[in-house]
């Protein structure tokens, strides 16, 4: 919720449950909140309260310390079991501001002191909403962060994560001494597929090698489609000795996977070549493990295609 001043965006309307069993202190809060332009609803406790949440995804929980039946800590404990994403404003009397912290540290958002004014409960609730807000925009902005990072038809990697990783796993790698293995694969012949079958179904070879790759690495290994019909896949403190075993992971799932129209092709089935290269052995930059990747890719496709090379193996 963006303000200009201490006015709420336009057109934004939270939604706010009021916990209180004391109903004039309920509907003074209620009606505060609605002066706002905001939805409010009342309840005296918290049971009926924890009923409302399964109904209702609030924004914002402004309630009671002391409730009947489900105090307010038992509320936010309720709450945080479900996974929910409401916030939650404690009030409470003087006594009671040591429960209060435990809310604070329950996961409550902040606490009001009894007795409080309506301007104060004012400011705490667009304090609130603001906070919801900036959490808002930051997810939004992650969400699209990745999205900038993915490659939408393969839903791996895209060439920019590529050389970001690639530059930070050889940082990595030098500083720490660890190794790191980066497999480039190509798919032989897929030229012929596309002309034979066309692009579409060319995209679902594409789409389907993506989730081959997937499923052969471990969650960390960081998997890209490079560009056009190649593919990199980076293998964070894998050593030279790994890379021959990584390699032929993937080349295993690829036999074990049947590709609808494969007979067209020369070997009369859809394979890939992969060229290795493992820093330091190979390279200590990103530019030259990549080239060096590359060449070993080359001279696999050189000796028949459907293999696997390992740079400075040739």
């Amino acid at each position: 919720m963006n303000q200009q001043g201490n006015t709420p965006t336009e057109g934004y309307t939270a939604k706010i449950l009021v916990v209180d069993d004391d109903e004039m202190v309920g509907d003074v809060i209620v009606e505060s909140v609605r002066a706002e332009g905001h939805e409010a609803e009342y309840c005296a406790d918290g049971k009926t309260a924890i009923e409302k949440t399964k109904e209702t995804a609030y924004d914002l929980i402004i309630t009671d310390m002391r409730l009947p039946g489900l105090d307010g800590l038992s509320l936010i404990r309720s709450l945080n079991s479900t996974n929910s994403e409401t916030d939650v404003i404690v009030i409470t009397g003087y006594g009671s501001i040591e429960n209060s912290v435990e809310c604070m540290k329950a996961g409550a958002l902040d606490y009001l002191i009894k007795p409080f004014t309506v301007d104060q409960m004012v400011v705490a609730v667009r304090k609130a909403l603001d906070h919801r807000d900036l959490k808002r925009r930051a997810k939004e902005r992650e969400f699209y962060r990745e999205l900038s990072y993915m490659d939408a038809l393969t839903r791996c990697y895209n060439r920019r994560f590529f050389d970001e990783a690639l530059a930070a796993e050889i940082r990595k790698a030098m500083e720490h001494e660890t190794g790191l293995v980066l497999l480039m694969i190509d798919i032989d012949d897929f030229k012929i597929y596309n002309d034979n079958h066309g692009h579409q179904k060319g995209d679902e070879v594409l789409t389907r090698i993506g989730e081959i790759l997937r499923s052969a690495c471990r969650g960390y290994d960081i998997v890209t489609r490079y560009g056009g019909e190649e593919f990199a896949v980076l293998f964070p403190g894998a050593g030279k000795e790994n890379a021959p075993m990584l390699a032929a992971r993937i080349m295993s799932h690829m036999r074990n996977t049947r590709f609808p129209g494969e007979e067209v092709l020369p070997l009369n089935r859809l394979t890939v070549s992969i060229g290795a290269a493992c820093c330091p052995e190979n390279a200590g930059t990103a530019q030259e493990l990549v080239k060096a990747a590359d060449e070993a890719l080359y001279e696999a496709k050189k000796q028949g295609k459907n293999g696997v090379i390992l740079a400075g193996t040739r």
